[in-house]
């Protein structure tokens, strides 16, 4: 009843995006599954950038990500990191804000110093991180250590130039 009771809290605009939040989660989460990252990307990414026009409201781009983080917090079951990534840049197209969708690698060897299993093969391999940055700053995926991923070129640095 408390999470319930908290959203209904919230004001209208952050309601909006977070059902659309929820929605996109979902649908994302659904998409892995049937299509490749890319296609996926496409067609949300193109969906939100048709429908921003008609979309009312201004919000900073932090409260966009507050959004998607509480929701995916709020909704069962489990996404990766690069679903929470994809659906905030999404939302962030719609509302038209100039934010970076990065993935970084972390290159590991056999052992990692936290004991931790890397992703990749069993004996080793890499561990892969999808982050959001606004004017600079992570506003959406940091991990507190995200120094340790070597960042590949931004996914939308040829859109955005």
């Amino acid at each position: 009843m408390g999470r319930v009771y908290g959203f209904l809290r919230i004001s209208s605009g952050d309601k909006f995006r977070a059902l659309l939040a929820a929605a996109l989660l979902v649908a994302v989460r659904f998409s892995f599954v049937l299509v490749s990252f890319a296609s996926c990307r496409r067609v949300l990414i193109g969906t939100t950038a048709r429908l921003s026009p008609i979309v009312p409201g201004s919000p900073p781009p932090a409260r966009v990500a507050w959004a998607v983080d509480a929701t995916d917090r709020n909704l069962p079951g489990s996404r990766t990191c690069l679903m929470r990534s994809l659906t905030s840049e999404a939302i962030h197209r719609l509302y038209d804000h100039d934010v970076v969708h990065q993935i970084g690698v972390d290159p590991i060897g056999d052992e990692r110093p936290d004991g931790l299993e890397p992703a990749g093969t069993p004996n080793g391999g890499f561990e892969a991180h999808s982050w959001i940055e606004c004017e600079g700053e992570v506003i959406l995926g940091d991990l507190g250590d995200l120094s340790r991923f070597e960042p590949l070129p931004p996914l939308n640095g040829t859109e955005r130039s």
